[in-house]
Formats: C-alpha cells, structure tokens, sequence
C-alpha cells in the first residue's frame, strides 16, 4: 500500500509539472542556499586562518605588563621585559624544541626617519635575523638583517613599504635604487639594504624601520637599560611549532617568567600574551556570525517553500474533492487519504531540496575552479537541508492532508 502511496505522489507531481516547480521554489532555494553557504564558510574561513597563519599567527608575543596594577611588586618598572626575560625564554624554547620553533627580541621606538629633505614618522625596529621566521617580511628589494650586522652592531636597515614610499617615491624602481642610500635616524646615519614589500594586515611592517639590537641600542637610541636588568625588550616573540600547542606553550611561558621574576603566588602576572587564538577565535566568531546569519535567512526560505507547499496542497484537496469521494466510497481509509496527501507534500519537499542541493554542490564546485579555493561539500549541511526538508514537508503537509481525510465521502461526491 505504502508503495502504492508513494507513487500515486509521483504521479501527481508529474501531472503538474510547472505548479509543482514552482512550488518547490522556495524548498530549492533555501536548501542550495544553506549548502552552498555552509560550504564556501568552511572553505573561506580554513582559507584566511591560512593566511593569518602566513601573516605570522604561529608565534606568541610576550608584552609588558602593568607596573602599577594590583598584585604586582612594588618595584618601579617591575613590569617592563628585559634581555633577563628575553634569556630565560631562550632557554626554555631550547629545552622544548617540540613546542618552540625560536625566540625573537624587539626593541621598538617611534622616531623619525630623514632622507635628504624628507622625514616621515617610523617605529624603528631593533631585532635580529629570526625576525623573517615568525613575521611575514617579504622582500621587495635587498635583504634583511644578518648575525653578522648583528654582531657588528652595523649602522644598516630595512624600510617598510609605507616608510620607503613616502622618503624614495613609490615607483618600484626608484624603491629598488633606495638601496644602498644613506638615511638619518636620531641624526645618526643608517644604510638601507632592504625594501620590505607591503603587507598589511594585523602584523604590517609597512610603517616599520628594522636595525639589529646592538646597533639601535648603542648608535641610535640612549637609554635602553633597565636598572640592574639590562636591555629593555619592548616585546618578545617566541615562534611554536603549531596552532594546536598553545595553551601548552601558554603555560611553560607564564611558568618560567613567573619563576624568574619572582611572582608571588597570589600576584598578578606583570606581563601579558598575545596569543595566536585571539586572533584566530575573534575571526572565526565573525565568520561563524556571517555563515550562521546566512544560514539563517536560507532556514527562513525552506519554511517559506513549506508555507507555499501547504497552499498548494490545500488548493489540491479542494480540485480533488470528488477524487477523495470515490477513494472513501470504494473503501479508502481516512489513514489511506492522511498518507497519500502527506506523502505528496513530502515528495514535493524532498524533490525540491534534492534539486537545490544538487545546484548548490556545481556552484561550490564552480567556485573552487574559478577562484582556487579548496572548496569541499559540507555534508552536515547536506544532511542538515534533507532533515529540514523532511520536517517542512511533514509539518506543512500534515494539516492539508488531515483536511482531506476528515471529508465525508457523499460530500465530497457531491462537491462541484
């Protein structure tokens, strides 16, 4: 019998082939919608985290802490890194090369920066070689830092694009014949070997200088020691190894600072972290926003096509009122009516979002080709539109088809 049903529901799809198209409208739209948004989300947000990954996000950066807040040690500048700081990380990076990839000093100062005529206000930059390892730093022309200049303490520097453009022009040639010229910083003579290329983003070096730390600290800015500690550190960079071990890196870091700089247990740390899933959580908070929004209004499109199948079905059990007659009078139960009209509701959900869902998968698809990203069919979004289609068609359908199973059979033979 339920064979029976099933195909008496086909058959009547077929009879009323435009009437049932664009009754599935909706039910089409909604489910494409909800599959090809679910998708390309997937896919766009795995394409930025790479990105911002590229962009340096496989690193933590070690700030100052406040000096003045409450728990922290009475002592002045307490709160402030230095080259101690710096040490005590070298050393637990080493001790844990599974976790720490290298650690990274900065030595950061806003100043400014003459060529000729020209000045333009920069961050100046001390560090080392390593530096390339945990920031993007791609070259326009040049190269970066060396240990050599390092260990020299050599007056040589590299220009961010921002800074490079507005002292040299921003035609690449005249960027590249930058190389090589003498620019002033604190009126101290620096020779530019390198052009960073621009990268913004949140870890842009277009508005940065960088010199080695020995050179910064001992030619080009006075006062960098901290009393009894050494070199100031404005931040330091530890590279890990992957986004999956930070919070295990999070606590070896906090641990060893902590012990080093003798932290009461009940203090507050006096230090600060900036770790890779701020940024990468704050990202996918609002790609997760976007996608659920999206998905959201696709939901209220399949209620919409609900909404046109149960109008659709009401008009057919008032064009087939004498058909249900003859069904009742030949013996038909109201069960055997409630059946056949809940399954054609059904038939018309599930052909709809088996259309939609088949749009969908060839424009994800088309997209991936066209745009070179790795877009991969989210299946749960699959299963997710089949499910809803099924509630949309039971829930919408049910209430046609128990209006036409409730009819008496002589009323209906008599309708016109």
């Amino acid at each position: 019998m339920l064979k029976e049903q099933i195909g008496m529901a086909f058959d009547s799809l077929r009879a009323n082939k435009f009437r049932s198209l664009l009754t599935m409208l909706g039910i089409i739209i909604g489910a494409g919608t909800l599959v090809a948004v679910l998708s390309l989300g997937n896919a766009l947000q795995s394409s930025v985290f790479e990105q911002f990954i590229d962009l340096g996000t496989r690193r933590v950066a070690v700030l100052p802490g406040d000096p003045n807040a409450k728990g922290a040690r009475n002592v002045p500048g307490y709160g402030l890194l230095s080259i101690q700081d710096y040490q005590v990380l070298e050393e637990m990076a080493a001790q844990r090369p599974d976790l720490f990839r290298l650690v990274v000093p900065e030595v950061a100062i806003s100043t400014n920066v003459r060529a000729g005529t020209t000045a333009v206000q920069a961050l100046l930059v001390g560090t080392n070689e390593d530096y390339k390892a945990v920031q993007t730093v791609p070259m326009l022309a040049g190269r970066f830092l060396t240990a050599e200049d390092e260990a020299a303490g050599a007056r040589v520097g590299v220009v961010g694009y921002l800074v490079a453009r507005d002292l040299f022009g921003a035609d690449e040639e005249a960027l590249k014949a930058a190389l090589g010229r003498t620019v002033e910083i604190n009126g101290q003579p620096i020779t530019v070997i390198g052009i960073v290329g621009s990268n913004g983003g949140p870890f842009s070096t277009d508005g940065r200088v960088f010199a080695p730390v020995s050179t910064v600290r001992l030619r080009l800015i006075g006062n960098l020691d901290l009393p009894g500690r050494g070199l100031e550190m404005s931040s330091i960079l530890i590279g890990i190894t992957s986004e999956q071990i930070v919070d295990e890196a999070e606590t070896l870091i906090v641990s060893a600072l902590r012990t080093s700089r003798e932290v009461p247990p009940e203090a507050i740390d006096d230090f600060s972290l900036n770790l890779p899933t701020q940024a990468l959580g704050v990202l996918a908070g609002i790609n997760g926003a976007i996608t659920g929004f999206i998905a959201l209004v696709a939901g209220i499109s399949l209620v919409v096509g609900g909404i046109g199948i149960m109008n659709i079905m009401l008009v057919a059990v008032t064009e087939r009122t004498r058909e249900i007659g003859v069904r009742k009078a030949l013996g038909a139960s109201d069960g055997d009516v409630l059946g056949q009209f809940v399954l054609e509701a059904l038939a018309l959900s599930l052909v709809g979002s088996l259309i939609g869902i088949a749009g969908a998968i060839s424009i994800v698809l088309l997209i991936g080709l066209a745009t070179g990203i790795a877009a991969a069919i989210s299946w749960t979004a699959v299963v997710i539109a089949l499910v809803f289609a099924v509630f949309v068609g039971l829930g919408f359908g049910l209430y046609p088809a128990r209006r036409a199973a409730m009819l008496q059979p002589i009323e209906a033979l008599r309708y016109e």
